[in-house]
This record gives C-alpha cells, structure tokens and sequence, in this order.
C-alpha cells in the first residue's frame, strides 16, 4: 500500500480558528488526504466500535487507514499525522497513542464539544486500536 501524505497537515490551523464550521471544512479537507485503500477493507483491519465502515492497520513502521466517511477520514489524519510527527521526532509509540492524551486534546481544541457522539465513539475505536497494533506488533515481530 502507498502510504499517504499528511505532510501539509498544520494542527493550528485547527487551534487559531475556533469556529466549528471553520473546524469541520479543515477536517473535511484533511479527510480527502486519506487514499481509497481496497486492499486495506479486510475483516482483520476494521476497527470495531465506529459508527462508519473503517479500517486500520501497522505495518511496524506506519499505520494505514480507510473509510467512507469523509469526517472520520479528516479525524484519523488528525490523529496520523500527530502520530507520524511525534515518531519523526524520536518518540516512543506508547508515549504518543495514549487515549486519555487524545481526549484532552480533542477537547483543547474545542473539537469534543461538536462532535456527535458516534464521531467521538469512532475516533476514541481508531486511537484504541492503533495502540492495540502496536501492542501486536510488538509481541508478534
């Protein structure tokens, strides 16, 4: 699988521009990063517990994601990049797939307050099985 670009993706322009409708479009836009990935749409790589079909998988190196949804594509690059980011920069993956991290941010960014519950329910599924993943990864090389 081609692995998608998120280099463009800038976290303040979520924080500068408070207003949901600005935050939705940035979302919006960021979701139309993420690549179909037929190959990726297997039984194993759906994430359970999202609303919408999605699928995640790690290769040891990088994640790979896929939906229909726009939104939860827009919310999962938000998370990627972070993640990808954070692992350019040296981090350990445990230090930055950390569920009650990514609430509090989702909340520092005034994100939580408008996303549905289905739209939280289905980013905190996608943060919960990257680190599932990772943790497989790690016990089975």
């Amino acid at each position: 699988m081609t692995p998608d670009d998120f280099s463009s993706v800038n976290l303040d322009l979520l924080r500068q521009n408070r207003q949901w409708q600005a935050q939705y479009r940035q979302l919006m836009e960021w979701g139309n990063l993420i690549q179909p990935k037929p190959e990726l749409r297997l039984a194993d790589n759906k994430i359970r517990g999202c609303a919408a079909d999605a699928w995640l998988s790690f290769d040891g190196k990088r994640f790979f994601f896929d939906s229909d949804s726009r939104i939860i594509n827009g919310l999962a690059v938000l998370f990627l990049s972070q993640v990808e980011r954070a692992l350019q920069q040296g981090n350990s993956l445990e230090g930055v797939i950390d569920e009650l991290a990514w609430a509090e941010m989702l909340t520092e960014l005034g994100l939580q307050k408008h996303l549905s519950p289905s739209r939280s329910n289905g980013f905190r599924a996608l943060v919960r099985r990257a680190h599932e993943l990772t943790d497989l990864k790690k016990s089975h090389p």
